[in-house]
């Protein structure tokens, strides 16, 4: 068991560890970096498309999560909450057949969940700086204009239905997948020259 005073120690030895396993397989993480990269590029180039996949592809994930949820649960149906896991798992697999049909309302279905994802990230971003101001701390108005900024962006997504569904899933979905892209492939790089 590592003692309180250990930490310092135990996270540097899984940082050089990591360094290590990063520089010694920089090809293959700069090549992952160079495809998300590419697929983060492709997704603002074409967001209709791109939204059409992720849409399928969490339609999917839905359906074989619910059909893995149904034989669990009659595989557990001794068990109490026999019932729910049941209703809980093919509500899972209607509501991913339903995307899978008709993807165009799933895609808003996810711009819902996206607008949604801002709004509580906004409100905890305000609970953040209200907290860092009272401890009389400087920064705190940079998270409460990151906080109206996710408002600004929830309300746009939310007022342009059912067009924002079309790009909007893409078009954040591209944006992830450049940032992270860059990050793994500059880190792959970086790793290279120092190990």
């Amino acid at each position: 068991m590592t003692l309180p005073k250990d930490r310092p120690a135990a996270a540097g030895a899984i940082e050089r560890r990591f360094r290590s396993e990063l520089h010694d397989h920089w090809k293959a993480y700069a090549l992952q970096g160079g495809l998300m990269l590419a697929v983060g590029i492709l997704a603002l180039l074409a967001p209709f498309a791109a939204t059409l996949a992720s849409t399928l592809f969490f339609g999917w994930l839905l359906i074989i999560g619910g059909v893995m949820g149904i034989v669990a649960a009659f595989q557990a149906r001794a068990h109490s909450g026999f019932w729910s896991n049941l209703a809980l798992a093919v509500l899972a697999a209607v509501l991913g057949a339903v995307i899978v049909y008709n993807p165009v309302a799933g895609a808003v279905t996810l711009t819902w969940m996206l607008a949604t994802y801002f709004l509580v990230t906004a409100f905890l971003e305000f609970a953040l700086a209200r907290a860092i101001r009272s401890g009389s701390r400087s920064g705190w108005w940079a998270l409460v204009l990151t906080g109206i900024l996710n408002i600004v962006l929830a309300v746009l997504l939310i007022l342009g239905l059912p067009g924002t569904a079309v790009w909007a899933v893409g078009v954040f979905l591209g944006i992830s997948f450049i940032f992270s892209g860059s990050s793994l492939l500059f880190a792959a790089l970086d790793a290279r020259r120092n190990p």
